[in-house]
């Protein structure tokens, strides 16, 4: 069964910090499926097999 969650980076998040938070969550065993910009926004799909 597969899970999936959208991450979207803050208005006032640095980016070293949005890509801190996704190398943590490929630690816990999730893969980028999509990545998109959105209005300004930066939208990653995330998945994770369980």
């Amino acid at each position: 069964m597969e899970k999936y969650k959208i991450i979207r980076k803050g208005a006032f998040e640095r980016e070293a910090k949005f890509e801190d938070r996704l190398n943590s969550m490929a630690l816990e065993g999730w893969k980028a499926l999509s990545i998109a910009v959105h209005g300004g926004v930066v939208v990653v799909l995330m998945e994770k097999i369980r």
